[in-house]
């Protein structure tokens, strides 16, 4: 098992190093609770889990579309990083939520409400040492996306 992983299993905020990724290729996207999608094969997309990169406590959590850059943006990034901590782990489910705030949000004028982490969730499912499943959660907006394999 991935150290990471291991430090991930056991609600270890302060991992020492690391990073992990889930790749998906397809996803269903809900509303209020409802699928708005349906599936969406061929959707691939690898969300990314990693010490948190600004040093201190948790993870950064982003997600990127493997299907090419987008036009405007010119990159690959579906979900900009998120700092988050595991709030919770039931067996071989662990919930992380975003904290703190994003600076670069704020340098942009965007109020403090838009600009917080805490807005975001991510649930793992994970099985035999490795991730089996992934759902964002998208609090201020009631929506969640589920990732599949």
């Amino acid at each position: 098992m991935e150290l990471l992983l291991k430090h991930i299993l056991t609600g270890n905020n302060n991992p020492p190093q690391g990073s992990i990724s889930f790749d998906s290729s397809d996803h269903i996207r809900f509303q209020n609770g409802q699928n708005v999608s349906g599936h969406n094969y061929g959707c691939n997309r690898r969300l990314v889990i990693e010490k948190n990169i600004q040093g201190g406590e948790g993870y950064t959590v982003s997600i990127y579309n493997m299907d090419g850059m987008h036009p405007l943006w010119q990159n690959n990034v579906q979900m900009a990083p998120k700092r988050m901590k595991i709030i919770n782990v039931d067996g071989n489910v662990v919930e992380l939520r975003g904290y703190g705030l994003d600076e670069n949000a704020l340098a942009m004028g965007a109020p403090l409400e838009a600009a917080s982490f805490e807005n975001y969730g991510v649930a793992l499912m994970i099985e035999d040492d490795k991730i089996v499943r992934a759902q964002l959660d998208i609090f201020d907006r009631n929506v969640s996306i589920v990732y599949l394999q």
